[in-house]
């Protein structure tokens, strides 16, 4: 292919981002929905800064730090933070595609990313996997040119990559030993073992954990224990396995579309009969995708696997995808235009849903997906409605019963954005971070009590208050199938200045 050919469909790349930026852009200006649970819950470890936090490290917590700071901790802004974060790792996926096969495999490459109900879905919602999955496609591109030449200029930059990574999710860890394998078994570049340079690259990234590390060794190790929790597992079953299995599989084809998924396992299979003739920068994207993916669908028999954990791994194995497709033409390409049709159809419908359902009047809380992200800005302005009308509602205290995702919104959609404190029964067990931050205490006498899903106020809240009032009780969204109910009592006469 020439040099004017090449140019041509770079310029289609940078065409094709700059049309999804901008869509991305104004979609977030016109989206309906509230933030999820989830994303109010990070905005609120934004307002505390800090080296780590209860389940992940802190990159998230700074990010929404940083949007409060610019004044931009809102929902656009947050949505249109999390899409250019988006637009950082679909220009990594083109740069890494281009050179490893071609600027029109990574035209391509971009096109099945954007095709994905995946992608779409994480460059509407800021989760710790925006910025994780900027950085590994950062560290996927520099690697590789630190093999190419091994020089301090990549080297720094890939030290970057995995130490922002790092402080992004505990998932980062493990790209430097799979990369090390990876290198291992390239005849031809394993020579990059024995320098220096690759070992301080991936070493010197661990020195960014060490904030963390000092962060969680004053706080029991929290991090920790979260992270081994997810490897616990229940008794055996064959059949729950086999349930958990083919829900994983589920959600996978989903997410990745049905024809590209297929098309993906297709290339896996086809490159592992052909190992022996595989190209460096074949093996570097097969080892960096098909055996982490195929581990996750191994741990699926034993215990259920998040849809979202083996993203990261769909990256390389996009790009490996395209670009065989692309060097070969004939039937592959042509189901590779197949994959990205029936994506971008998938695609949307996904974000004409998401704006066309709620002008229906279709009651949505039927929906699982939808239930989660509807009713959030009508419960802070509720909730506020009945604190304004409270005797002293300035010095009133919010405490929130009941999941932290509820915790987490009153704080976000509330219009004076108060302090909001979860209340835990067994103040012995720590379940998020809401539980490590200091609860109530008697700065404020009374206080405004929010009870999810119960009737009454748990009995050792109830005894800490001389005098309890019920108020009233909110269904959110009202008039629905399965809206959230919400208790309301109010509360004086708080008993000692004792913190929870």
């Amino acid at each position: 292919m020439n040099d004017t050919t090449d140019q041509q469909w770079g310029r289609r790349a940078l065409i094709l981002l700059g049309g999804i930026l901008l869509f991305r852009l104004i979609y977030a200006w016109l989206y309906p929905f509230s933030l999820s649970g989830d994303e109010a819950y990070y905005w609120d470890w934004g307002r505390h800064p800090a080296w780590g936090y209860y389940s992940k490290p802190p990159m998230i917590g700074w990010i929404m730090a940083l949007l409060r700071l610019l004044h931009a901790d809102h929902g656009i802004g947050i949505r249109m933070a999390s899409t250019l974060i988006g637009t950082g790792t679909l220009s990594l996926i083109y740069a890494l595609t281009a050179r490893l096969f071609s600027p029109r495999a990574g035209f391509w490459a971009l096109c099945v990313m954007i095709a994905t109900l995946a992608n779409a879905a994480l460059n509407i919602c800021m989760t710790t996997d925006a910025p994780l999955s900027l950085f590994w496609c950062g560290a996927l591109y520099c690697f590789w040119r630190l093999i190419e030449t091994p020089t301090r200029r990549w080297s720094v930059w890939l030290i970057l990559c995995i130490g922002l990574g790092a402080l992004s999710k505990q998932m980062m860890l493990v790209f430097f030993p799979i990369a090390l394998i990876a290198l291992s078994l390239m005849p031809e570049k394993r020579q990059l073992l024995r320098r220096p340079i690759l070992w301080i690259s991936g070493l010197v990234p661990l020195l960014f954990l060490i904030p963390p590390f000092l962060w969680n060794a004053q706080h029991d190790w929290i991090t920790f224990q979260h992270t081994a929790h997810h490897m616990e597992s229940e008794p055996f079953s064959i059949l729950k396995s086999l349930a958990q299995t083919g829900e994983f599989l589920a959600t996978q084809l989903g997410l990745a579309t049905p024809v590209i998924f297929v098309l993906l396992i297709v290339i896996f299979v086809l490159l592992v009969k052909r190992w022996n003739t595989l190209r460096s920068a074949e093996r570097y994207l097969l080892l960096l995708s098909a055996p982490p993916l195929l581990l996750f669908l191994l741990l699926s028999f034993k215990q259920e696997i998040n849809p979202n954990w083996p993203l990261v791994y769909y990256l390389p194995g996009t790009i490996l995808m395209t670009g065989v497709c692309c060097e070969r033409n004939g039937r592959l390409f042509s189901w590779l235009k197949r994959g990205v049709v029936v994506g971008a159809v998938l695609t949307v419908a996904f974000y004409s849903s998401l704006l066309i359902l709620p002008a229906t009047g279709m009651d949505i809380t039927r929906v699982g997906p939808f239930r989660q992200i509807s009713g959030w800005a009508e419960y802070g302005e509720a909730v506020a409605r009945v604190q304004r009308q409270l005797p002293d509602p300035e010095n009133t205290m919010l405490i929130v019963t009941g999941h932290r995702t509820s915790t987490a919104a009153l704080a976000f959609y509330h219009p004076d954005r108060p302090t909001v404190y979860r209340w835990d029964s067994n103040p012995n067990l720590i379940n998020n971070q809401y539980d490590i931050w200091p609860g109530p205490s008697g700065k404020k006498s009374s206080a405004l009590l929010i009870a999810y899903r119960d009737d009454q106020v748990p009995a050792d809240l109830a005894a800490r208050f001389e005098h309890i009032t019920a108020l009233e009780t909110l269904e959110i969204p009202p008039n629905t199938h399965k809206p959230k109910r919400y208790s309301l009592y109010y509360a004086t006469g708080w008993k000692n200045d004792e913190t929870k």
